[in-house]
């Protein structure tokens, strides 16, 4: 198996994953629903760029600036989870945060002539 595989792998499935939950944010405040002390404007507020930041990983030419809007993403959701006495959720974005600059960065890293990942 080639080293880009594993790579490939988290970033396809962190990329599922991130877009499935934001897909699940968006329905739910579209409904009227917010998550936990959050009303559903701010849920949209932070999912909907969310959604299009993570599908935006796939894209080479872009992953840097949707790494970043992620990376902006979690540190306000993160926050404002802590403001409101949440001490797991901060811990979850920093997590998610983590996984997307390790994806980009270790995408950038590999050898002049490897294969794209």
């Amino acid at each position: 198996m080639s080293s880009a595989w594993p790579l490939r792998t988290l970033r396809w499935t962190y990329v599922a994953f991130i877009a499935g939950a934001s897909a699940m944010a968006i329905r739910s405040a579209h409904a009227g629903t917010g998550e936990g002390h959050h009303s559903a404007r701010f849920v949209l507020f932070l999912a909907v760029p969310e959604l299009i930041a993570a599908l935006s990983l796939l894209v080479r030419p872009v992953e840097r600036i949707a790494c970043a809007v992620l990376v902006a993403i979690y540190v306000v959701a993160g926050a404002v989870s802590a403001a409101s006495g949440d001490i797991v959720a901060p811990l979850r974005f920093l997590y998610y945060a983590a996984t997307a600059i390790f994806i980009v960065t270790a995408g950038r890293e590999r050898p002049a002539g490897a294969a794209e990942v």
